[in-house]
């Protein structure tokens, strides 16, 4: 049974429509770019350098839980953030404005960097694109208390085009125990070049946490984008949040409400335009029925937001649910509403979903969505479908199956068009040091197109992947990014 949780909580609610890519399918996918990675998701459209939901906007993208800065045009560049730096993904579609505030009122893409405590790694790889080369060269230098490291980047794709940028970066993560405290940190310092134009971008926190049945969370922030042309953005932020399971268990229910509450102070700077906010929220998740028949846990969640910014006072709410009426058969479903950065927009959104984890088929999940969004006059309704499954299929052998299909049956009005159907299919082989895997695109933010990947463990230290993306596609109107072939070399020490 899973624990009640709140987004501030745990890992995440258990009733946002959404999405995960690992970090084993981000390293088959055969990119340079954390966009080229994360763009393959059937509901998120390009947006210049960066990626939104369902070609609406206000997307967030937060990196271990703190939001990154956007670029000048309000969007994050996700050809700044080096993708070797990033461990996994995870998407959600629909207003956010409880969990994150104000700004996530498409959706949230949430990334995870690199843990601490792996030691060092060397990621390398080198290729081509429609005759140009692209590759990346990153080196991290660890220990059980953080890493430190840099790396340069060449090429790479984005929607509906290429780039020869070259980036430079460096990058650094720490995580100490004191008492009963956790101090963490982490730093990161990109410049990108193509031809005269060029890019500077930071990133920098800090934090404290610490409690057992309560836990507690301080975190501050600064970030931001300069152009050598003199557009610029730039965000702080702090934020506070205090989280645990209380003493009240209602009579139907075997474990206690939890609930989360905090608050959030951000100043964003877009050009000439500055924006402060402040923010106070609270949520609740409710055990209210467990362990009966139908009934093997059903659990309500709610939660509100007060912000005060642009000079407006905006009240941010959600209100969802789960029911598992039999243990792996769950029903979800949510209602939210958001608002923009400036409180110039607001919307809504609702989604019911299936989630099936059936005991009957192993390694075997199945999430199917239905959302509906609305941004002033913009409207879109989509299904959502997700299954994956992994099993053995011969002694020493497994293998892997993963599906990502969206259908807009309805995108009126949104800024950028929104194709009717979009899918990602996966299927990977894994035999002894070797792994086959093939993805299939259909309409995807980077185009459509077959992806086929190798990769053979050397030894527990070494990895080799080569890859081949878009195959047979040389770079046509229909597919404007082109193939693309590209060598890794992973190695740990």
């Amino acid at each position: 049974m899973d624990l009640p949780l709140t987004s501030q909580n745990g890992d995440a609610p258990a009733v946002v429509s959404e999405q995960r890519l690992s970090a084993e399918t981000l390293r088959r996918r055969g990119a340079v770019l954390t966009g080229e990675a994360v763009g393959d998701w059937p509901w998120l459209r390009g947006a210049g350098r960066g990626l939104i939901v369902s070609g609406l906007p206000g997307t967030l993208v937060t990196l271990g839980g703190l939001r990154l800065a956007p670029a000048p045009s309000g969007v994050v560049d996700m050809t700044l953030l080096p993708l070797g730096l990033i461990d996994s993904a995870r998407l959600s579609a629909g207003a956010a404005g409880v969990a994150q505030g104000a700004g996530a009122l498409s959706g949230a893409v949430e990334l995870l960097l690199a843990p601490v405590g792996g030691g060092g790694r060397l990621l390398t790889a080198g290729g081509g694109r429609s005759r140009r080369g692209i590759g990346l060269v990153d080196l991290q230098l660890g220990n059980e208390f953080g890493w430190v490291g840099g790396g340069y980047t060449h090429g790479g794709a984005l929607p509906g085009g290429a780039t020869d940028q070259d980036r430079w970066h460096l990058a650094g993560r720490f995580q100490q125990e004191v008492s009963d405290v956790q101090l963490w940190g982490r730093g990161m310092f990109a410049r990108r070049t193509e031809g005269a134009a060029r890019a500077d971008w930071h990133d920098v926190a800090l934090g404290l946490s610490g409690g057992t049945r309560w836990q507690w969370r301080l975190a501050v922030s600064t970030g931001g984008q300069q152009a050598a042309a003199g557009a610029s953005s730039r965000l702080a932020q702090a934020r506070a949040v205090v989280s645990g399971p209380t003493d009240l268990i209602l009579p139907g229910a075997a474990e206690p409400i939890s609930l989360a509450a905090g608050a959030e102070w951000r100043r964003l700077r877009l050009g000439a335009g500055v924006v402060r906010a402040r923010e106070l929220f609270a949520e609740a998740a409710v055990p209210i029925v467990q362990d009966k028949p139908a009934a093997e846990n059903l659990v309500a969640t709610v939660g509100v937001r007060q912000a005060w910014l642009a000079g407006k006072s905006e009240t941010l709410w959600q209100a969802g649910g789960r029911w598992e009426a039999f243990p792996g058969i769950a029903l979800r479903g949510q209602v939210a509403r958001g608002v923009d950065d400036f409180a110039t927009l607001s919307g809504m959104s609702r989604s019911v979903g299936l989630i099936a984890t059936p005991a009957f088929v192993p390694g075997f999940a199945l999430t199917v969505d239905r959302r509906w969004q609305s941004q002033g006059a913009a409207r879109v309704q989509a299904w959502d479908v997700s299954a994956s499954w992994r099993g053995r299929v011969s002694e020493g052998a497994q293998l892997a199956l993963s599906a990502l299909a969206t259908h807009h049956d309805r995108a009126d009005f949104t800024p950028l068009p929104v194709p009717r159907f979009a899918s990602l299919l996966r299927a990977a082989v894994e035999t002894g040091p070797w792994a086959l895997s093939a993805g299939w695109r259909t309409r995807t933010a980077l185009a459509g197109g077959l992806d086929v990947s190798v990769e053979r463990q050397i030894d527990d230290r070494v990895r080799l992947v080569a890859s081949v993306s878009n195959v047979g596609d040389a770079g046509s109107a229909a597919g404007p990014v082109g193939r693309q072939a590209l060598l890794q070399v992973v190695a740990g020490f």
